[in-house]
């Protein structure tokens, strides 16, 4: 049985040779005819043991000192006595354990044994537990191949050194030779021409790039086109996409149909760019890892290298912080250490020398993350990144970059179980960051980097500078254009328009002429009105008004419809702030009486309304009482119905408060009129202020807004509305010249307040300007420059604070005057106009809040002047240096990992096989490398040559290894029997495109390929419409392009080696493809144009099958394809004459579009053969194959 089980397979043949060997070296051995007795326990007992026991009781680990990674260790046992006593079950602990029977189970986690693997325990005890002479003990988990330090070792010695291209050749062929392999011929350079484009660029070459290279007979002829491809920009595009695979590129996603991104960010398509660029640069492998793990901390001026930190922000997951942390210590260990860290997370490494407590100190490198946004150069500043909000859409923002930077120093790592970090051992320290010990990563040195104001303070990046300068001024030079333009044409309307109404004020009648408030009082009055909604007007009083107990107000209101009215005087309009309060509702006066809070009390009544009922309102102040007597007079008899009443002041006092004034404020189911609000001192004859409503300062039918500093108040809501209104009949005389004075000042103030707006916006842009370089220069000299002395760089931030507050406040004013111009053209706008009521409350509003604007900015005019705003946020002026630390450690020459992980990787991409099949897990449980010595000798080379990838590529595809056929034929035929899977590359071994070559490479056969570089991702579902090259689209979680992912394109969430599957759907993508349906068409019609305007070219239906093979196969046909292709046509072409029913001409895709080129088959029979020959040659096995 052992002899049937080592000589299966090819070993076969030597059968005869192989017993006649045994029987001459076992004819000493006592035994030889029987079985090994040790052989149950190394074939049976051993694996099991490994597979269950040894991650506790082996090389790496010894819970209670016991071992039982070999028969001398499992007798030697460990605390408890030995694990195995031969032939006495009941005293071996290892029996004893597995069934139980020692009072507890082991192993302690996981399934337990099987009652047939307890059987072979058992029966091997009982036999005496026979172990073969040679058993030894796990070796120590160190020495593992992959720990070592990497040493270049010297090239082997090969017998066919002629054959020797690279030094790549020594090491296949010296295995080759050791096995008695021979490797194939070379390959055909038509074969060779694809395979290298494909590789290094992902396109096939054109047919002039064909014939070019076919023609040279040089030497260096081949080496000259792998340069020209590794300069190539496309060579970027190409490789940028395998190592994307690597380190997990994915577009955002989550919940990408509603615009909520979860995963991964909106602006990670700058990273993929960086990629890009970094391999056509040659970046060194080295030097993108650092810039992926820590370009922040390690180069935290240059921007651009920043991007490079997607490789941590792809990770990112917004609803659990704590699993972002976890994917990127998992990924990082996968993508640079081949480790697998993830299984640590709630436990020690089962098979590598790496605790539990190593991976939080992984982890700890990443605990102190956040992201943020940064700017780019020519976009607009994207915000603040956005917080995590509960039921929020994080909608994609599609303007600057994003990247990690360590927002929380402080936060300490916390030991949990389980895998769920609310399970923190109470009882265990925070864990510092460190590597894994046995490759010295223990040993770093971390140390707190002070970044530069630049990196903390984006504000003061030069380019920033600029930008902002460059747009302030020419806001400038924008507003003054305007100003000038319209200037002459508007002083011209402001001076004609002046001269009529002067003209009309000399013919005016006296009695309407006269504006004192004698002559023209109750002719109008402020009404207003809600129905269910409510309209609140304020004005303003400024700060500069006379109060004391000599000051007195009086103000009329009429009731005509009774809810609820009132009269406020207020310290704070913009807050809402009530200090005196009059309230007419349902029949009763109520007011803040002074001692009894803010809850209104009834002072009066006037009974139920029944008609309209209007009253005199007077107020003698007494302000060291904070009070104010009221009497109020009902004019419709003279009566009084509250007299000399106190009422609360609350502390209204006008001269301490610019943004004090009077709120009029009706609330649903009311209409009041307000009329003759006068503030006058006892001791003086005129009043201070006089708000009486009266033409022509108010029209008819207008608001008070923007008159007399009345604004309509932010509180006003619903349908309330609020105008000047007449309290009589005009004679005809007055309603003449008011309806002409009416019309002239309309027209004056359009143009004026346009003035007005144009000059203030000119001013405000100038002020900005000087405010925003005096802010400028006090930061830098704050942050940046160390010459000034402290008083020096006070007196900076002073004077930028003066223009800071002096530029808010131009602003501002300038905004009011653009709403208060808004609002009159609103006025304007035709009565009958549907909108015209809608836009009016919009301007209102609008003007409102800029009155209240400017309120604010004209009350910090006089306040103490505060600093101005920052240039722009800001960020912690420090950074861990954790990631830094991390990342030089990683690429430290020492390391023995990054280098042989990147060369894998490399060679698996070239020849569709890596050295070690288990990319992601160099560890003691993957594969052994099949080319150790080549592993190791690439890795040196990749170190020494400042881990240049392209350099690599150079080795690889100019080595003999690689230029051989992929035809078994071309080779030994011996080979098949001595190794049949081609590990040792006796042959190339051919394999299918990637998903992404295939796509592009037929939009390059068909001359649609769009070269553009760069960008934003497209989406997914553009992929049959757009021309641009696969890795521009859309890849993520949720979607891939159906036709790619039929291609086994990569799991954006996992894929360190792409899977290749054979399934018919495939077939069928090619076949039935819109896109493979579409490019062929417009190819042989394209085609067919080309051959035709060929002079030289006589038999053009043989010319269009050469070229059409040399443009979709990058080959000429041979001669047997030449003539069942001529067959084919000749054939197609025939059926389609000769059938009855006419060609579809129906578009594969119905639309109510023009049908795009392609979509609709030829209906002429030699135009639709053609087109049905560049089908087949697009679905042939050549075409999505390289070999």
């Amino acid at each position: 049985m052992l002899v049937n089980r080592l000589i299966t397979g090819r070993e076969r043949l030597l059968l005869p040779l192989l017993f006649l060997f045994q029987g001459l070296c076992l004819a000493s051995i006592s035994f030889a005819s029987e079985p090994d007795p040790g052989s149950h326990y190394q074939e049976q007992i051993k694996p099991l043991l490994a597979k269950r026991c040894f991650a506790c009781h082996g090389a790496l680990k010894q819970e209670s000192s016991l071992r039982v990674d070999s028969g001398q260790n499992l007798i030697k046992g460990g605390e408890l006595g030995p694990a195995v006593v031969p032939g006495n079950l009941e005293e071996s602990l290892l029996y004893q354990t597995i069934t139980g029977e020692a009072g507890f189970v082991m192993p302690p986690e996981g399934e337990p044994l099987t009652a047939e693997e307890i059987s072979l325990v058992k029966n091997w005890i009982e036999a005496g537990a026979p172990v073969p002479v040679d058993d030894k003990p796990e070796t120590d988990p160190q020495d593992h191949w992959a720990f070592q330090p990497i040493v270049q070792p010297p090239f082997p010695a090969v017998v066919n050194s002629e054959w020797i291209e690279s030094p790549v050749d020594f090491f296949i062929l010296a295995r080759q030779e050791e096995l008695g392999l021979k490797p194939a011929a070379r390959a055909d350079k038509t074969l060779l021409l694809r395979r290298v484009y494909l590789d290094l660029i992902g396109l096939p070459p054109s047919r002039e790039e064909l014939h070019a290279f076919l023609e040279d007979e040089r030497p260096e002829a081949y080496s000259e086109v792998v340069e020209k491809l590794l300069n190539s920009p496309q060579y970027g595009e190409r490789w940028g996409r395998h190592w994307m695979d690597v380190w997990r590129y994915s577009d955002w996603y989550g919940r990408r149909s509603v615009s909520d991104m979860t995963n991964s960010y909106s602006t990670i398509w700058r990273w993929r760019d960086w990629i890009i660029n970094s391999m056509n640069e040659d970046k060194g492998y080295d030097q993108m890892v650092r810039e992926m793990l820590a370009a922040d901390e390690l180069y935290p001026e240059d921007r651009e290298k920043h991007v490079a930190t997607g490789f941590i922000v792809r990770n990112y997951y917004r609803w659990n912080y704590h699993t972002w942390l976890k994917d990127s210590v998992e990924h990082t260990g996968k993508a640079f250490l081949g480790l697998t860290f993830n299984c640590c997370e709630c436990h020690d490494h089962k098979y590598d020398p790496i605790g539990q407590q190593e991976y939080f100190a992984m982890r700890s490198f990443f605990e102190p993350l956040d992201l943020r946004h940064n700017r780019v150069p020519g976009e607009e500043d994207p915000g603040p990144f956005p917080d995590y909000k509960l039921s929020v859409l994080n909608q994609p923002i599609r303007t600057g970059q994003v990247q990690i930077y360590d927002r929380y120093p402080e936060k300490e790592t916390k030991f949990y179980t389980g895998g769920v970090e609310t399970n923190i051992v109470a009882d265990k320290p925070p864990v510092d960051a460190a590597a894994p010990a046995f490759l010295q990563g223990d040993k770093l040195e971390v140390t707190q980097i002070e970044l530069p104001a630049e990196a903390w303070y984006p504000g003061l990046q030069q380019f920033v500078i600029d930008e902002e300068t460059t747009k302030r001024d020419s806001a400038i030079k924008l507003a003054y254009h305007y100003w000038k333009t319209e200037e002459p044409k508007l002083l011209e309307q402001i001076n004609a328009i002046e001269v009529e109404l002067n003209q009309l004020k000399q013919q005016s009648v006296p009695s309407d002429a006269d504006t004192s408030l004698a002559s023209v009082s109750n002719l109008q009055a402020i009404q207003l009105a809600a129905e269910s909604g409510r309209r609140v007007l304020q004005h303003g009083l400024g700060q500069a008004v006379p109060f004391d107990d000599q000051t007195e107000l009086q103000f009329r209101v009429k009731l005509i419809k009774d809810g609820l009215a009132n009269f406020q005087l207020s310290e704070d309009l913009a807050a809402g702030r009530t200090n005196l309060y009059i309230v007419f509702t349902n029949g009763e006066v109520q007011a803040y009486v002074p001692g009894q809070g803010t809850v209104p009390q009834t002072i009066g009544s006037y009974g139920e309304l029944q008609s309209p009922r209007q009253f005199q309102a007077k107020l003698k102040f007494e302000p060291v009482a904070d009070r104010a007597l009221l009497t109020l007079t009902d004019l419709e008899n003279s009566e009084a119905i509250i007299s000399s009443t106190p009422i609360a002041l609350h502390g209204w006092r006008p001269m301490n408060s610019v943004n004090c004034g009077i709120f009029l404020d009706v609330h649903p189911n009311t209409i009041a009129e307000f009329d003759d609000i006068v503030f006058q001192q006892t001791d003086q004859s005129e009043p201070w202020l006089n708000l009486d409503f009266e033409y022509p300062m108010y029209l008819p039918g207008n608001d008070a807004a923007g008159a007399q500093n009345w604004q309509v108040s932010r509180f006003s809501t619903g349908d309330g509305h609020s105008q000047v209104v007449l309290l009589g009949e005009l004679t005809e005389e007055q309603q003449v010249q008011r309806s002409k004075y009416t019309e002239l000042t309309s027209k004056l103030q359009t143009p004026k307040l346009r003035l007005e707006e144009l000059k203030s916006k000119h001013t405000a842009a100038v002020a900005e300007l000087s405010a925003y370089q005096a802010v400028v220069k006090a930061e830098q000299a704050r942050y940046q420059r160390t010459s000034l002395n402290e008083n020096e760089v006070q007196e900076l931030i002073t004077t930028a604070s003066q223009l800071r507050r002096d530029a808010n406040h131009k602003q501002a004013l300038a905004k009011k005057c653009t709403a208060a111009y808004a609002l009159l053209i609103a006025q304007r706008l035709p009565v009958e106009q549907a909108d015209r009521a809608k836009q009016i409350q919009t301007a209102e509003q609008n003007l409102t809040t800029a009155q209240g604007e400017l309120t604010k900015t004209e009350t910090a005019l006089t306040a103490e002047l505060m600093e101005y705003e920052p240039l722009s946020r800001q960020f912690p002026k420090v950074s861990t240096g954790k990631r830094a630390a991390l990342a030089k450690w990683m690429t430290d020459p020492a390391n023995p990992l990054p280098a042989r992980v990147a060369v894998n990787h490399l060679w698996g991409k070239h020849f569709g096989q890596p050295l070690v099949k288990t990319t992601y897990n160099f560890g003691r449980s993957g594969a052994a490398p099949s080319h150790p010595d080549l592993l190791n000798w690439l890795a040196a080379e990749l170190q020494q040559h400042d881990w240049s990838l392209k350099h690599l590529h150079r080795l690889i595809v100019t080595s003999q290894t690689y230029q051989q056929s992929s035809r078994v034929s071309d080779a030994d035929p011996h080979n098949q029997e001595l190794d049949r899977d081609n590990q040792y590359l006796w042959h190339y071994p051919g394999h299918r495109l990637e998903a992404e070559v295939i796509r592009d490479s037929l939009l390059k056969a068909a001359g649609e390929l769009e070269t553009t570089f760069f960008g934003q991702e497209i989406e997914h579902e553009e992929g049959l419409k757009t021309n641009r090259r696969s890795i521009y689209l859309s890849h993520h979680g949720e979607g891939k392009m159906q036709f790619l992912e039929m291609f086994d394109v990569a799991d954006p969430c996992d894929c360190y080696l792409r899977k290749t599957t054979v399934l018919p759907q495939q077939a069928l993508a090619l076949a039935n493809s819109e896109l493979s349906l579409q490019k062929g068409r417009l190819l042989a019609r394209s085609l067919w144009e080309e051959v035709e305007s060929s002079a030289e070219v006589e038999d053009l239906q043989s010319e269009f099958i050469i070229r059409a093979f040399e443009r979709i196969l990058a080959r000429s046909p041979s001669q047997a394809e030449q003539v069942a292709s001529l067959r084919f046509v000749n054939q197609q072409q025939a059926l389609f004459i000769q059938t009855d029913q006419p060609l579809t001409v129906e578009a594969d895709s119905q639309t109510e579009e023009s049908p795009a080129p392609g979509s609709i088959p030829a209906t002429e029979p030699a135009v639709r053969a053609r087109e049905n020959l560049i089908h087949a040659l697009l679905n042939h096995s050549d075409f999505i194959t390289v070999r």
